[in-house]
């Protein structure tokens, strides 16, 4: 059983590294889950989708213009707990069903909001599929501290992204 988690700073590449794993194994693994992707309107980030991998299905993470109804704030954002609950939940369990690898791109205080997330990454890490997740840097999270703890961790930097690309697929082929 394989558990990696990658690591860095924002901006870093983290899901860049993620989404280019993913197209790589992808003929030839069974894999599912969830990656995120920025909302931008011009140069401004105004949100984050969330996308099943296997799917391919959108749902919206956190944005700016959202309600006080969709969610708790993080930072400038609020969070969607409809679509988490909807989307990345049920992604995230039909892949520990039929799926040789999950991956999770990000557990982060917007994804971790979510009792349900949380609930899910729990069954994760309960069960025996490969794990290949993306952690926020500075979370103090008990989930992503236990991750940091259980998995084997490395951190993304610009200098050592195309590196890590190799070493991963190494991992998972």
């Amino acid at each position: 059983m394989i558990r990696v988690a990658i690591t860095g700073r924002p901006g870093c590449g983290k899901t860049t590294l993620i989404r280019k794993v993913v197209r790589a194994l992808q003929p030839g693994l069974s894999l599912g889950g969830i990656y995120t992707e920025e909302i931008r309107e011009g140069r401004a980030r105004k949100g984050f989708a969330i996308i099943d991998i296997s799917t391919g299905r959108r749902g919206l993470l956190a944005h700016t213009g959202l309600p006080s109804a969709a969610g708790p704030r993080v930072g400038k954002y609020r969070v969607n707990l409809k679509d988490i609950e909807e989307l990345a939940v049920p992604a995230i369990m039909e892949a520990l069903k039929a799926k040789e690898l999950l991956v999770i791109d990000e557990l982060a205080p917007m994804e971790l909001a979510s009792p349900k997330f949380v609930e899910a990454v729990e069954a994760a890490l309960a069960s025996e599929c490969h794990l290949l997740f993306a952690v926020q840097e500075r979370s103090a999270h008990p989930l992503a501290q236990r991750i940091r703890r259980e998995f084997s961790v490395y951190e993304v930097t610009p200098s050592n992204r195309d590196g890590l690309f190799q070493e991963l697929l190494a991992l998972f082929t």
